[in-house]
């Protein structure tokens, strides 16, 4: 039977394990005024590139993006947030946010502010292991990015980038979101709008997707785990090794 928690926060992803798995229920409730239970419209602002960082999030529901912006305008994704994932919270000594952070969707968050979380991770070596594995995991989607961008062709980029939308929780084929448009997925991707929606097309014809109204389902996923990975599946998908956003593919 679920133990029912006394300070009412039986919904937020911090008592459900996300960090403070582990803590008798009582030891959680001690922190109740520490968590926050925030929603926002999408399109909203979470907070802006260099701005004071106070805040660490933790996304129950909807998408967030994360961006980096040049002197002279030009915006760059650099993730994509999901739900159970953590944002806001990069660097311990860090007083600035490196990014921005806007809401792609209707969103629900978890927030402690970043001076009660240190006292926290001081205070408790599991929640502090658990903080460790959660930013190591965000290290680890940074470097399979960086490795997508630099080695693998459009449509080995496009399939690990579906891959990386799929709900946490797995199970049974159903339909999530496209959160992107094909502009935001292309200038994410190095590639260009058109190597994108050609990719996409590819993928349905070939059984591996589907997808409509921004909606996504995979439906052959060890073919699309195969095609990530550098091997062809079938002879529709031609791979050029060096397209890059140049208009070739």
């Amino acid at each position: 039977m679920t133990k029912t928690c006394a300070c009412h926060h039986d919904d937020c992803v911090l008592c459900e394990g996300r960090i403070f798995n582990g803590l008798a229920s009582d030891q959680v409730c001690q922190v109740r005024g520490l968590i926050t239970s925030l929603s926002y419209p999408a399109r909203t602002r979470l907070f802006h590139e260099r701005a004071s960082a106070d805040l660490l999030f933790i996304l129950k529901a909807g998408c967030v993006k994360l961006t980096t912006t040049l002197a002279d305008g030009r915006e760059q994704i650099l993730r994509l947030v999901l739900p159970g994932k953590m944002f806001g919270f990069e660097f311990l000594d860090s007083s600035f946010y490196p990014y921005s952070a806007c809401a792609l969707t209707d969103i629900s968050v978890c927030a402690v502010r970043h001076r009660d979380m240190l006292q926290i991770l001081e205070k408790d070596s599991g929640v502090s292991l658990r903080m460790i594995r959660m930013l190591n995991s965000e290290l680890d989607h940074s470097r399979t990015l960086i490795c997508d961008l630099g080695l693998k062709s459009s449509n080995e980029r496009m399939a690990s980038f579906i891959l990386s939308l799929m709900p946490l929780q797995g199970g049974q084929a159903h339909d999530f979101a496209l959160p992107l448009t094909r502009k935001e997925i292309s200038e994410m991707l190095g590639l260009t709008v058109e190597t994108v929606s050609r990719a996409i097309t590819g993928f349905q014809r070939a059984g591996i997707i589907r997808a409509a109204r921004g909606l996504i389902r995979i439906l052959d996923e060890p073919r699309l785990r195969t095609l990530a990975q550098g091997e062809p599946v079938t002879p529709e998908f031609v791979v050029h090794r060096h397209d890059r956003k140049t208009g070739t593919d």
